[in-house]
């Protein structure tokens, strides 16, 4: 199609014609560079939001802050949400089933269903993007099942469960060590963070983090180096620790904070507090409270757009996806009619409270 266009454009300026072509090597450098340059600037503004919601995956056009597609999943409650490495497949996980959905994007339908168990919520594509983790509770129906979560790794090639971790009691929010050998989880029903050695499935530690605040949700890992920020739902409050996870400062929030993510250059921490609908930048690593925006009802997850300039909030109980500017916080779109959006990724991938470039 767009070979297509520079032809076009081509014959309008009669540059086209086959004498004219062979005439110099000059007019064949100079076509070649034109279309080189038109197939590169083609894709320049095609990066593209996914948002899991009640109902299905819409798909954003982040350059124009319209709806591009929906994919249609009829009786689906879809939330944690990652993307594989070429962007045509996305995980998400579905409450309704109790599995993760394998999706072809360009198809708009799903092509695999990997069966879990209760309530899987949040999910993370490993940084090497061959596996990802989705945590889910306990069966509370079988006899003898103990009050802790599950953790599952898929390997995402092959499309299969490859271990389990046992978790913690209502694990939330996974992350990643800097070297991506480390798994951390926070156990929202016990007030810890769990980390764990991946290619073992082993514990490593169990941290306690109650003297600081009550459940844990929010995790999130630095783009530098092995800084944690965790929020607490209950205490209203946010946490910075470091790889050892020994705190290393500690803020008050607005209330119910959640979604959490430093920006591209881990000056800025931003922070979703759901039950006062804001969202919250503070400094690093004093954390400092300096900017603040309005989000709509139960926004809880929210990411940047690749190219760092705009912040998208997938607003749960308003129905909408609220678009910001990343500079001054101040509200750029509006996209409504996404029926309780739950999380938001990026392609490319960008910083936000599910992903990481």
């Amino acid at each position: 199609m767009q070979f297509r266009l520079v032809i076009k454009i081509y014959k309008k300026l009669g540059l086209f014609p086959a004498s004219f072509f062979f005439r110099s090597i000059w007019s064949v450098s100079f076509f070649l560079f034109f279309l080189v340059f038109s197939l590169f600037s083609y894709g320049q503004d095609s990066s593209l939001g996914f948002v899991s919601h009640e109902g299905g995956i819409t798909l954003i056009d982040l350059a124009k802050n319209l709806k591009l597609k929906e994919i249609v999943l009829p009786g689906s409650f879809l939330r944690g949400i990652g993307l594989s490495a070429e962007g045509k497949t996305l995980f998400v996980a579905d409450k309704s089933s109790g599995s993760v959905l394998v999706v072809d994007i360009d198809e708009g339908k799903i092509i695999n269903t990997i069966a879990l168990g209760q309530n899987p919520e949040f999910l993370r594509i490993h940084p090497l993007k061959k596996t990802l983790f989705v945590s889910y509770e306990p069966d509370k129906n079988q006899s003898g099942s103990s009050n802790r979560a599950k953790i599952a790794q898929i390997d995402i090639h092959k499309e299969k469960i490859l271990k389990e971790f046992l978790s913690g009691e209502e694990t939330e929010a996974i992350e990643f060590s800097a070297d991506g050998t480390k798994l951390l989880v926070s156990n929202e029903g016990e007030n810890t963070i769990g980390i764990y050695d991946i290619s073992s499935g082993k514990e490593i530690k169990r941290q306690s983090v109650q003297a600081i605040g009550l459940r844990p949700r929010g995790l999130k890992r630095a783009p530098f180096g092995d800084i944690y920020a965790v929020t607490f739902e209950n205490s209203n409050k946010v946490a910075l620790f470091d790889k050892d996870f020994s705190l290393i400062k500690e803020a008050p929030t607005a209330s119910g904070p959640y979604g959490v993510a430093f920006d591209p250059s881990a000056k800025k921490l931003l922070i979703l507090a759901f039950r006062d609908r804001k969202l919250q930048v503070f400094e690093v690593p004093t954390l400092k409270l300096i900017a603040e925006a309005p989000v709509g009802e139960r926004s809880w997850h929210f990411t940047f757009s690749p190219d760092g300039k705009k912040i998208l909030v997938a607003s749960g109980r308003s129905n909408k996806l609220i678009v910001l500017d990343a500079v001054n916080f101040k509200e750029l779109a509006t996209i409504e009619g996404i029926k309780a959006p739950w999380g938001i990724v990026t392609f490319p991938p960008s910083y936000g409270s599910l992903d990481n470039p």
